[in-house]
């Protein structure tokens, strides 16, 4: 006699196997089945579960400096199959991040940060460095900012990264040859790591020392690696690249003429892995972009971004919005304003 219970669990079976992202409910029904049925489809259930082990995880590298709320439920909608590392500006105090996210996450050491300077950097670098100095082997490495949340369930974005093993979810324009404005990124900018307490006043000293060095020099509009002259590539803060990609990012950014090159350059957190990877092997796999200038929210190709000058806030309004661009990230997400958004996208 056939057994009842069968044709559930191959179909369970079947779901954990073509839909990874609904893994989590199908191993929790199989077990509600799995005694119940024939061998064959306790050895199919079996080799469902080994798959599912064999999923990477994902390492998500995060800059905070404010909401240590909203951090933390970042973190617990994304805590499924991954791992944190955080970097935590050294302007603010970091007690409430650490009630916030107890044992939940690595803190790497902190700098003092400034935007739009080289310091944004370093800490890119830092926990790259804690990443890949963890011996863990993840899929990717998922840079984000504490103000983001995600689109998608946290299953599905484990089973993506997974399913594009070799794909650099990070885009890059090349400036030197592609862009009009290329100029004002050969200029040098100065004090934009002045830690100063008046924004006023430092803002000053940026723009006076900009004009002081215009007419005098400009760096080339190639970037040093390797003893060679690089396009400069831009693209954004924000991207998720494979660890050997990552490796290659450390191997090269210790370079001192390449750090030379950026550290007074006008957001070089937005140039500096760009020209690296786009000027490398991993171009192949990573998004290049040609022809015209695509603007912040192309160049960030995870994240839903309204841009117009500044990031907007986003609120439940922008929800069919965010829902239509079918990306998995979204920003800027702040606790208050953004709390009726999440619960409609926790709920979608």
């Amino acid at each position: 006699m056939a057994n009842p219970q069968a044709p559930v669990m191959c179909n369970i079976i079947i779901l954990m196997i073509q839909m990874p992202h609904n893994r989590s409910k199908a191993l929790f029904l199989s077990f509600i089945y799995i005694t119940k049925c024939a061998q064959m489809y306790k050895i199919l259930f079996i080799f469902a579960l080994i798959i599912d082990f064999l999923m990477k995880r994902i390492a998500y590298i995060i800059s905070a400096y404010t909401d240590p709320n909203h951090l933390k439920r970042l973190v617990e909608r994304l805590s499924i199959n991954a791992d944190f590392y955080v970097h935590i500006d050294k302007k603010v105090d970091i007690t409430p991040f650490e009630k916030a996210l107890a044992d939940k996450v690595q803190f790497v050491p902190r700098y003092w940060i400034s935007w739009g300077g080289w310091s944004q950097v370093l800490y890119q670098e830092e926990l790259l460095k804690a990443v890949l100095n963890s011996g863990k082997d993840y899929s990717h490495i998922v840079c984000l900012s504490g103000l983001d949340y995600p689109m998608w369930n946290p299953e599905r974005i484990v089973s993506f990264f997974n399913e594009n093993p070799t794909k650099e979810f990070i885009a890059g324009f090349d400036m030197t040859t592609g862009h009009l404005q290329y100029p004002y990124y050969t200029n040098y900018h100065f004090f934009r790591d002045l830690k100063c307490n008046s924004q006023w006043w430092k803002d000053k000293l940026i723009v006076a020392s900009r004009w002081f060095m215009k007419p005098l020099c400009h760096k080339p509009p190639y970037a040093p690696i390797d003893g060679k002259q690089c396009d400069i590539y831009k693209g954004s803060d924000y991207w998720a690249i494979t660890p050997d990609c990552a490796n290659l990012v450390l191997e090269k950014l210790a370079q001192q003429p390449l750090r030379n090159y950026f550290k007074y350059s006008f957001v070089p957190s937005e140039m500096c892995l760009q020209t690296i990877i786009f000027n490398s092997p991993f171009r192949e796999n990573a998004i290049l972009h040609t022809d015209k200038y695509p603007g912040l929210p192309t160049l960030t190709p995870l994240h839903f971004i309204d841009y117009h000058g500044f990031i907007k806030h986003l609120d439940e309004s922008d929800y069919p919005r965010l829902k239509e661009s079918g990306r998995m990230f979204c920003r800027k997400v702040v606790s208050g304003k953004s709390d009726s958004l999440v619960e409609i996208i926790n709920k979608a």
